[in-house]
């Protein structure tokens, strides 16, 4: 099921993120001209963590936007079963009733 699309909410979304990408594009533009510049010394280590921890957060937010899009998640539910190492989530629904032969006992 798609999601209905609030004309109101989008235009107000697309004015706010707007601004706020174009300010986190340029805290990060701002960032190379250190890179280039004699008057800081750095390792390949400092730029692994700085560059780690900005990649970390923008994923993060990433998946808090894609959460939305996930209908999935809501009608599926967490099933054990034995040899299956990675325990798959299984469609299942709350109705669902073991019969007595599948009963563990």
């Amino acid at each position: 099921m798609e999601h209905e699309i609030n004309e109101e909410k989008r235009n107000k979304f697309m004015e706010y993120a707007g601004k706020r990408v174009n300010n986190v594009l340029h805290d990060i533009q701002i960032l190379e001209p250190m890179a280039r510049s004699n008057a800081y010394d750095f390792t390949k280590q400092d730029v692994e963590e700085m560059f780690n921890a900005m990649q970390e957060t923008l994923n993060e937010a990433k998946e808090e936007f894609y959460k939305r899009f996930e209908e999935k998640a809501k009608a599926t539910k967490k099933v054990f079963s034995f040899g299956n190492s990675n325990n798959d989530n299984v469609n299942n629904t709350e109705d669902e009733v073991v019969s007595e032969s599948e009963e563990i006992f």
